[in-house]
């Protein structure tokens, strides 16, 4: 694969759609003006976006016909996990989106998807990238779930994405990739912090951002943003994407406003009209031709400079062209970049003087940055700070000095605008900082370019817009005598919803050519008085006939007349036989105090089995709790000098003398590179007679499949990370030959207990007690950014760094080989909370110690408390007690 940039793709390329992120009004049309083929929305709930703008089910029903009108697709996200609570709401919104005909929804809540494929089958299913599907046998997983596309984890590289594009055809399974917009630091659906922080969970759509923050290291000299990501850019490796086979693009933003939209829409058209040698756009845009008639400035030096006035920060292909090409983090900055102006050139008083670089105008934006960076880093600026921590807190709580230019003067002489070169006088609001000699000028926005994005950002004055309900109709004739019977069947899903007659004189039409069908159409295409719309209408029989339109109408008021009850009632109907079956398959779990719980643990290290046998002499005796399994998750960062054979020996030696069951875990992330060590861990298990295993990420049973080793495990267990936050996604589980499930350490008692209640039968809840949460899993590394580049193990040592927020909260950044894992200082733990979740019926349990390195005492400490029910002195509850937002 060509990693330069050339100005064409291969004549075997075919062009991807663009899909664009719309938060509200402005930016549907924003969207559909400037020439997206397809946009993605939220609903006011159930989206990964609650907090932007969002629509109601009546704005879809007004924007989806005017969409399809104009050839735009419309895709709704459902990106988030579901709580067992908001099961019958839930199958009320999927409901209304299969009646509306949305051409997809985005789902993370394999739950979710289950109910969708189950109940609701005209509903198309994209898997979200937060179901974090990051290889070839994740996408096998979903495209059994029913999912008809699959957005890839943005952490892949260019190679990744061909090589599962080339294992699948286009009719199997649609692959998207994200091309442009802000990064997470995490894998997508894979980041705990938020929720752990202040139960804002990024798998609920109310993510905190605490990767925008900044953090101090305690135990090297250094400070800055070491999570916040730069922005992707793919513009210039577009061919990489292009090449590689995806067939959408899709922007990141629906927080962000109709400019962003218009603009990154625009840039990404333009740029694959060069790289194809043609137009790409395969739809009217109805306002797209009229603008850019109105802008001849349109090159792609002028929109890449409107892009800089459009919310961005730095840029980065990401790891498109490959892991650690290039450094993705910003440590000194969270937030949008802008376009360079100049820097001051004197101050005099509260005026700054500066030489402009570009042109500028009254009301433009702008901010002023220092000249030195904000952050510290040992490896770039060494052990001695020359800089506090002030500054970064200043740009994170944006106590910076940013204003709307509202005069400048050129000569002593106040001018509206100013050309690039000028030599220029601006006065500083009294309210703000005054910068220094040396400072950058930025201009943050373009009130140009606000204009401009006026004229796409709202309705064409023909559109009308209305909310509609859809049908197809169908009619058929027949001939009684010498008249003429019309059927008229309207249907919904292909299922009959109501049928009227009507008879009038059989009349052949005297010039020979029958108007009647194009007559129909005219007449029932809108059923105005009722707010519905036929998106099709098919013509069964003979149809060359005079009818009057008066007969028409009457036909027209006699559907009207009926249709509208009848249409809820089938709805209702539909949705009631969902309800009741979804209830009827779960049951309580069984509560039986004369029942003993069970207690997994789960290790990383070999060194812990000894502990292990220690905790047993001790604990083995508990009457009511007696550890039964064991979980071995093999890390290559802590096992250096054993082999498969000297590890999985002591393991085996390990069940054999206790009677505890040893299950082999698969780990979160398993990318390409990673599977072959994990195949060789997997036939070394085997071979020991060790069968049980359990699925860390979604594509572990598709991977056990295509190595043929399925049918030799004995049992399947999933942890955390498979999203059980309800007894639909349980069930999914149960269905694909899971045992045991564990829930979510994001989710509340809450929740916990309405679990309990609606539970799949013969499905083994597992409750985690400890662990140290994995805030975020990220390939990302901020060692890397400290270093300014990948220095190589042998520099970076994968050292852990200890680092603190604002609070005075303190986190370790563990670096497992090549990925970053961020925990707490503080462990969660609701050891002391066993008793309440066994009232609840609640008998296995899971305790886990790993990526933290134990000391013997620690970790005995914890074993003892779990027994005993202690409360563990400094470790938290997460939402344990409190409610996952």
């Amino acid at each position: 694969m060509n990693l330069s940039n050339p100005q064409t793709v291969s004549e075997q390329a075919l062009v991807p759609e663009i899909l664009a992120p719309v938060g509200g009004r402005e930016q549907f049309f924003a969207a559909l003006n400037s020439g997206a083929d397809a946009v993605f929305l939220g609903l006011k709930n159930f989206n990964a976006r609650a907090r932007a703008e969002n629509f109601s089910l009546d704005d879809l029903r007004e924007l989806v016909p005017l969409a399809h009108a104009h050839g735009m697709r419309v895709l709704v996200t459902m990106n988030i996990l579901i709580k067992n609570s908001e099961l019958k709401p839930l199958l009320e919104t999927l409901s209304a989106l299969e009646e509306i005909a949305v051409d997809a929804i985005i789902v993370q809540d394999l739950g979710l998807a289950r109910l969708c494929k189950t109940y609701f089958p005209h509903l198309r299913m994209h898997a979200s990238t937060q179901m974090a599907v990051h290889n070839l046998d994740g996408v096998r997983e979903a495209m059994a779930a029913g999912f008809k596309r699959v957005v890839l984890a943005r952490e892949l590289t260019a190679l990744e994405i061909k090589k599962i594009r080339s294992a699948f055809s286009r009719e199997e399974v649609e692959i998207e990739a994200f091309c442009h917009g802000s990064l997470c630091y995490s894998y997508s659906g894979l980041c705990f912090f938020s929720g752990a922080e202040d139960a804002r969970s990024g798998n609920r759509g109310e993510c905190a951002y605490t990767c925008r923050k900044p953090y101090k290291i305690v135990n090297e000299p250094g400070h800055g943003f070491l999570f916040s990501m730069k922005d992707l850019n793919t513009v210039e490796s577009l061919h990489l994407l292009v090449e590689a086979g995806v067939d959408t693009l899709k922007i990141e933003g629906r927080k962000k406003d109709a400019q962003y939209v218009s603009m990154v829409v625009q840039t990404y058209r333009q740029k694959l009209d060069e790289l194809f040698g043609r137009p790409t756009l395969r739809r009217d845009a109805p306002a797209l031709a009229h603008v850019l008639a109105q802008e001849k400035s349109h090159t792609p030096e002028k929109l890449k400079e409107q892009l800089s006035l459009t919310f961005q920060r730095d840029s980065t292909s990401f790891f498109l062209k490959g892991r650690y090409h290039e450094n993705v983090i910003d440590l000194n900055n969270p937030t949008h970049k802008g376009q360079p102006v100049g820097d001051v050139l004197n101050v005099r008083g509260r005026c700054i003087e500066i030489r402009s670089e570009c042109d500028l105008e009254r009301f433009d934006g702008l901010r002023i940055d220092p000249a030195e960076s904000l952050y510290h880093s040992k490896p770039q600026h060494g052990s001695t700070l020359s800089k506090g921590t002030e500054g970064v807190k200043d740009k994170y709580q944006n106590r910076v000095c940013q204003f709307s230019l509202r005069s400048m003067r050129c000569e002593g002489k106040l001018v509206p605008t100013a050309q690039r070169g000028m030599v220029l006088e601006i006065d500083i609001p009294d309210d703000l900082p005054m910068p220094n000699v040396g400072d950058r000028v930025v201009r943050t926005r373009s009130d140009a370019l606000r204009r401009d994005i006026e004229k796409v950002s709202k309705p064409s004055s023909e559109t009308r817009l209305r909310p509609l309900k859809a049908c197809e109709l169908v009619l058929s004739t027949r001939v009684e005598g010498d008249t003429l019977v019309m059927n008229l069947v309207a249907q919904k899903f292909a299922k009959t919803i109501v049928q009227v007659l009507h008879r009038t004189p059989a009349l052949r039409p005297k010039s020979g050519t029958s108007t009647f069908t194009s007559d129909i159409r005219d007449g029932l295409t809108v059923l105005g008085n009722i707010g519905f719309t036929a998106t099709q209408i098919q013509f069964e029989g003979d149809m060359n006939w005079f009818v009057p339109r008066g007969q028409i109408k009457e036909l027209k008021r006699s559907l009207e007349a009926e249709l509208a009850n009848a249409y809820e009632s089938f709805l209702k109907e539909r949705l009631a036989a969902a309800l009741e079956a979804v209830n009827h398959a779960l049951v309580p779990i069984q509560q039986n105090s004369q029942q003993e719980s069970s207690l997994a643990v789960k290790i990383d290290r070999i060194e812990y089995l000894e502990w292990l046998r220690e905790s047993l002499e001790h604990n083995g005796s508990s009457k009511n709790l007696k550890i039964n399994e064991l979980v071995f998750e093999p890390k290559r960062a802590f096992l250096p000098s054993l082999s498969f054979e000297a590890v999985v020996a002591q393991l085996k030696s390990f069940q054999q003398s206790t009677g505890i069951a040893v299950r082999l875990a698969f780990p979160t992330v398993l990318r390409a590179w990673d599977e072959p060590l994990m195949k060789r861990w997997l036939q070394e298990f085997l071979a020991q007679g060790i069968t049980d295993i359990e699925l860390g990420n979604v594509g572990v049973l598709a991977m056990l499949e295509r190595w043929g080793v399925r049918e030799q495990v004995t049992s399947l267990a999933s942890d955390f990370t498979l999203y059980s936050l309800n007894s639909a996604s349980a069930a999914h589980w149960q269905t694909r030959g899971l045992s045991k499930v564990a829930l979510s350490v994001e989710d509340d008692l809450k929740n916990i207990s309405d679990t309990s209640l609606r539970w799949p039968a013969g499905l083994t809840p597992q409750v985690i007690l400890f662990k140290d949460t994995p805030l975020f899993i990220a390939e990302s590394c901020s060692l890397t950014a400290l270093h300014n580049g990948c220095p190589t193990s042998a520099v970076c040592g994968y050292r852990t760094l200890e680092i603190e927020n604002d609070a005075g909260d303190r986190f370790f950044v563990a670096h497992e080989s090549c990925k970053s894992i961020v925990y707490d200082k503080k462990a969660y733990s609701i050891v002391h909370r066993r008793s309440a979740l066994e009232g609840l019926g609640f008998r296995n349990f899971r305790i886990d110690f790993l990526t933290r390195p134990y000391s013997k005492e620690d970790f005995l400490h914890v074993l003892s408390s779990v027994f005993t029910q202690s409360t563990i002195a400094g470790t938290h509850t997460a939402n344990f007690e409190r409610t996952l937002l």
